[in-house]
């Protein structure tokens, strides 16, 4: 009867969209990097071993990653590393190297285009039976907000020709910076499994960082263009057969784009059982965290098929809480 529960509970898991995948093992050797795809962003194993050095990074679109393992044994010097990338610069605006028509007053130099914003640090969860941690550091860092391009220089004024003097072009405005990214929520929520390393030894062994992406600078206004300039233009006068013409006023420097919005903390758990963030300096994360906890270690064979049928059927109900949350957007 519990093997036809635990298989139902395994087919309903699945036809949810795949959002989780089960494995016996995972096995990340020293000096590897291991790459989280979409498709593994959900991992339950009964073994995770990772090698001294090894190195865990995140594909492009993947915003988080949940790790259950029922024994888990980590090496020195661990990386996982989501932080957010940074975001790009801003383009500038378009400049006039060359100076107008004869008699045409300069055009303005167009607004440099904002930097892009950082991008979200990597929510993860880690719910794991350990036997050894020698070394963990979990990055979860917002991205940079970019720099915004620099305004486009103005245009010098043309030529004058028997004309009134023109005005040089407006220096563009320089792109708005963008704003740096959030840092992302990561729980380390851990169970010993070795009766010789407690809780405080495998707790001491992690290090998380959840720090906001920097703003992005504003950038710099485009200069402004030359006025045509002054000069003696043939003309009948008291003195003589010409008369000097002062030159045309040089176009407004553009202004300065403004500097981006830093990025907001992320929020850290690292202990026993999972019972709220640590580190909750803004509002914001990822809330199915808050409906996990480590699978604890089985007794025996017995307890091991309740505790398998308890969690899957609790990951259900939070899958399938999901799913009703996607249909409601």
């Amino acid at each position: 009867m519990k093997k036809t529960t635990v298989g139902l509970a395994i087919s309903l898991m699945l036809s949810v969209a795949s959002l989780a995948v089960f494995a016996e093992d995972l096995v990340i050797d020293s000096g590897e990097t291991f790459i989280v795809d979409e498709k593994s962003t959900n991992l339950s194993v009964d073994k995770l071993v990772i090698g001294d050095k090894a190195v865990i990074r995140f594909a492009p679109g993947v915003t988080h990653w949940e790790l259950l393992a029922k024994d888990a044994t980590i090496g020195y010097g661990v990386v996982i590393d989501g932080r957010g990338s940074d975001g790009a610069d801003g383009a500038a605006g378009t400049s006039y190297d060359e100076a107008a028509d004869a008699c045409r007053s300069g055009k303005s130099g167009s607004g440099g285009d904002a930097g892009e914003p950082g991008a979200r640090g990597i929510d993860i969860y880690l719910g794991m039976d350990v036997r050894k941690i020698g070394g963990l550091e979990v990055i979860s860092d917002g991205g940079d907000g970019g720099a915004g391009g620099q305004g486009g220089q103005g245009q010098q004024a043309g030529k004058i020709l028997n004309c009134n003097p023109a005005k040089g072009g407006n220096g563009g405005s320089g792109g708005q910076g963008g704003d740096g990214g959030d840092g992302g929520n990561v729980v380390v929520s851990l169970n010993p499994l070795n009766e010789k390393t407690g809780l405080g030894a495998l707790t001491a062994a992690v290090r998380v960082s959840v720090k906001p992406g920097k703003a992005g600078s504003g950038g710099l206004g485009g200069v402004g263009g030359e006025g045509s300039e002054g000069e003696y233009v043939r003309a009948k006068t008291l003195t003589g057969s010409s008369k000097w013409v002062a030159g045309g006023r040089r176009g407004r420097n553009g202004a300065p784009g403004e500097q981006g919005q830093e990025g907001r903390y992320g929020q850290i758990f690292v202990g026993g059982q999972f019972t709220g963030f640590q580190q909750n300096n803004q509002a914001g994360g990822y809330g199915p965290f808050n409906d996990y906890r480590p699978a604890p270690a089985a007794s025996s064979e017995s307890d091991a098929s309740e505790e398998e049928i308890r969690l899957l059927k609790e990951q259900l109900r939070v899958l399938q809480e999901r799913m009703d949350s996607l249909e409601n957007e």
